[in-house]
């Protein structure tokens, strides 16, 4: 029921799109900056354009050897209020609120499943070094990687060219963030993920 719920709003899950993606649903895990479970399993759901753009990025990069681990794709508003609860920094978690009748008007690309949390990985499936791990909220993530050295920065440079053809723009606070064009006509969405 919640799984057509998500494809009666226009997601799709990423498995079924591109099955070559790793998936590593780290808020379906404990082992998050929450350290607690967000998420009731760990399916990558996405808007169907934004699914078929990493998907098309997946295909890319497939002939040089790397390929796309994700960490994180639709979240429902719900987990946003959550997410902010403990962080309340709009560098790192986007604001989430409400109007008066209780209706999201202002949140993450996220809840729009327009965004997507990912890394590069080898052949072999292991990540590539980058200037941090996943959810750090330090300068240390920072898509300028200050102080990232040759290799951090030649992969960082691969991922953004990569999704950079497929329409989706990073964010400067968090290097593995990625946007997929049009997320302003989409909605914001509080559909429980299955």
């Amino acid at each position: 029921l919640r799984a057509a719920a998500l494809k009666a709003a226009g997601l799709v899950n990423l498995a079924e799109v591109a099955p070559d993606i790793l998936i590593d649903i780290r808020y379906a895990t404990a082992e998050n900056t929450f350290k607690r479970v967000l998420y009731p399993s760990a399916a990558c759901w996405l808007r169907a354009e934004a699914a078929e753009a990493v998907a098309r990025a997946q295909a890319a990069l497939k002939p040089k050897g790397l390929g796309l681990k994700v960490w994180d794709c639709y979240r429902p508003f719900s987990v946003q209020e959550s997410l902010w609860a403990d962080v309340p920094n709009p560098d790192y978690v986007a604001e989430p609120r409400r109007d008066a009748q209780g209706v999201p008007v202002m949140g993450s690309k996220h809840n729009r499943g327009k965004a997507v949390d990912l890394t590069l990985v080898d052949a072999q499936g292991r990540e590539l070094a980058m200037p941090s791990g996943f959810d750090d909220f330090s300068a240390k993530a920072a898509r300028d990687c200050a102080q990232c050295d040759a290799t951090q920065k030649k992969n960082l440079k691969l991922l953004e060219e990569a999704l950079g053809a497929q329409g989706f723009e990073g964010i400067p606070s968090e290097w593995w963030h990625y946007d997929h064009h049009g997320w302003e006509a989409c909605g914001l969405l509080d559909l429980d993920l299955p």
